[in-house]
């Protein structure tokens, strides 16, 4: 039986207004008939839905399951002719997001709160922020599509012993205990979580049979997680280390200017705010970046974003007009001029370069 729309009372014009609640948003989408079965046992509370927004405002689809105790997967495919803005509780899980397509935003806490950055092919996990929860930004007009796993923290243990996984104790502190929000890791995926990611991304959601074939991958996708979990934290764990290890205060602040811009690479950055989020003067971060990098901030940042609009170009299918946008260029011209300036061609030309033999007939 295929997914049938569903319309429910929330008018369009009402979300670039003002933020829905959670709760708000899950009441709606859940209004199922009566007589209309569930598509799995494992998929609970109407877990597959299509929902129409009234006078055609968009669609969502949305799954729900529960791969393992403790631990639910959702899967969202936003279609949307408005914005949507949904402000998610504090609560008191880990919460693990994968962005497959779009240009989700968020911050952690209200407007005014630190941003967070999803990125296509990035694992990013975070704690539970006890201090206002997340709001979330869905832009409409594009396709908006992500899976995200929340995880209960006192479970974690269990479930890394059964794998066979070891982390430092420090490291699971932080997972178990922080509830402040922090992005524990923004993460390049690993080799079998990308190959599960996309096998998701590859199943044709209209069809029926999605919905348990989801069920399925997603308790894939965790279990490859878990067990890759080490790799995925250890870029934050190694930058710790080395800050204090007695390496110099001009590599250490570069090292945190660079995670920091890791975090939002499109926001439009100033000097004085990096220099404020760091606690530095702003001559103190020049001095630090031309002291390790021969560069100014601003030459850092342009070369951060350049790094990342490369990887994009290699490892994923997006657009080049798309990646300039989440490396932080509204114009595609400016775009192309910088990167031809950098890596000597046109980005184009730079992904025919890159692909693989095999797709070059070679």
């Amino acid at each position: 039986m295929p997914i049938q729309p569903q319309t429910v009372p929330i008018q369009p014009s009402s979300f670039a207004a003002t933020a829905l609640r959670e709760d708000d948003f899950n009441a709606a989408l859940i209004r199922l008939p009566s007589d209309r079965p569930l598509a799995l046992p494992a998929l609970h509370d109407g877990a597959s839905r299509e929902v129409r927004w009234p006078s055609d405002g968009g669609r969502i689809l949305r799954l729900r399951t529960v791969p393992w105790e403790g631990a639910s997967a959702l899967y969202f495919d936003f279609r949307l002719n408005d914005d949507l803005h949904v402000q998610l509780p504090p609560g008191d899980e880990l919460l693990l997001t994968f962005f497959l397509s779009g240009h989700v935003t968020g911050e952690i806490g209200s407007t005014q709160g630190r941003p967070l950055d999803f990125r296509v092919d990035r694992a990013l996990l975070r704690t539970p922020n006890r201090d206002g929860g997340y709001l979330i930004h869905i832009p409409g007009a594009c396709r908006n599509n992500f899976v995200q796993f929340r995880l209960r923290r006192e479970l974690l243990p269990r479930w890394l012993h059964a794998l066979g996984v070891r982390l430092p104790a420090r490291q699971m502190s932080e997972l178990v205990e922080r509830d402040d929000g922090r992005v524990l890791c923004n993460a390049a995926l690993t080799p079998r979580v990308r190959d599960c990611l996309a096998r998701i991304r590859d199943e044709p959601t209209d069809r029926p049979a999605f919905v348990p074939l989801f069920h399925a991958r997603a308790t894939e996708l965790l279990t490859c997680v878990l067990l890759d979990l080490d790799q995925l934290l250890r870029p934050a764990r190694s930058d710790e280390r080395d800050t204090s290890s007695g390496n110099s205060a001009a590599a250490g602040t570069v090292r945190r200017l660079r995670a920091l811009l890791g975090e939002a690479p499109a926001r439009a950055w100033t000097v004085d705010e990096l220099a404020q989020r760091l606690d530095l003067r702003t001559s103190r971060l020049q001095s630090h970046v031309r002291e390790a990098e021969g560069t100014t901030v601003y030459g850092l940042l342009v070369a951060e974003r350049l790094a990342l609009a490369a990887r994009l170009l290699r490892d994923t299918q997006l657009s080049v007009q798309a990646i300039a946008a989440e490396a932080g260029w509204e114009c595609h011209g400016r775009f192309t001029a910088a990167f031809r300036r950098h890596h000597g061609v046109a980005p184009r030309d730079y992904r025919l370069r890159q692909a693989p033999a095999a797709n070059t007939g070679a």
